[in-house]
C-alpha cells in the first residue's frame, strides 16, 4: 500500500542526494505541506529533523510526546517525491508542535 501524506507525519525518507550544507542520507522529516497540497501533487514539503536538540531561533525542538528526537530544521524546507524517497510513517507529530513549525515557515516569507 502507497503511503499517503498528512500534513504533521513524521516520516523517515532518503534525502540522498544533497549538496552542501543540505541535511542528507536516510532521516526523519515531518510533512509540512498540507493535506489538499499532498492529495493533488505527488510532491510534499518536508522539514527534516535532525538527532539532536537545537537553541537556532528557526528549529524545534521534539519533545517526549514523539519518540522521534531532536529538531525539525524548519530553514531547510524542501519539496521531494516521497515515494521516490521511500517515505515510511513512523508516528504524528503533536498539533501544537505542528502550529509552531508553521508560524517560523510562514516567517520565513
Amino acid at each position: 500500500m502507497t503511503y499517503k501524506a498528512r500534513q504533521g507525519d513524521i516520516v523517515t525518507l532518503d534525502f540522498h542526494p544533497q549538496k552542501g550544507h543540505e541535511q542528507s542520507g536516510r532521516r526523519p522529516a515531518v510533512i509540512v505541506s498540507n493535506d489538499f497540497f499532498n492529495k493533488l501533487s505527488s510532491l510534499s514539503l518536508v522539514c527534516p529533523i535532525s538527532n539532536s536538540k537545537s537553541d537556532f531561533p528557526l528549529n524545534v525542538n521534539l519533545d517526549d510526546r514523539t519518540n522521534t528526537t531532536g529538531a525539525i530544521l524548519c530553514q531547510h524546507i524542501k519539496s521531494l517525491d516521497l515515494a521516490a524517497r521511500n517515505a515510511v510513517f513512523v508516528e504524528k507529530l503533536p498539533d501544537d508542535v505542528m502550529k509552531e513549525v508553521k508560524e517560523i515557515i510562514v516567517s520565513e516569507f
